[in-house]
């Protein structure tokens, strides 16, 4: 995906939203004063503490990409079953153009990608 957000960023709008954990107490590599370890990571509704969560997800996997993330209510989660991950494209008409299946399985930047070339101008 960073890989793809590189390509076309110029061109198009990219967007990582965070939502809930998906597998709260879970145990996952963070990074902390710039080194990678181990940290269990728990559900939070808190906005600010699941701000610190998504950039400690951007850090860890080196993502560039600009992060959302969804708020308390879990909105965005529930409109767009974005869970465990999801790729969508938004047309300049605000209608989904493109979505794709479920994660992991269905988490096909090629896709997107296809999307993309066939339809920038």
């Amino acid at each position: 995906m960073e890989k793809l957000y590189q390509s076309y960023k110029g061109k198009a709008e990219f967007f990582i939203v965070y939502i809930r954990e998906a597998h709260p107490d879970s145990v996952v590599t963070v990074v902390k004063d710039g080194k990678a370890v181990l940290e269990k990571v728990g559900q939070t509704n808190d906005p600010k503490e699941r701000g610190g969560r998504a950039q400690q997800f951007a850090d860890a996997m080196k993502v560039t990409v600009p992060l959302l993330v969804d708020k308390e209510d879990n909105q965005v989660n529930n409109a767009y079953a974005g869970w465990p991950e999801r790729l969508y494209v938004i047309g300049t008409d605000g209608k989904i153009a493109y979505k794709g299946g479920p994660g992991p399985g269905g988490f096909k930047v090629a896709e997107v990608e296809e999307w993309l070339k066939k339809n920038l101008k």
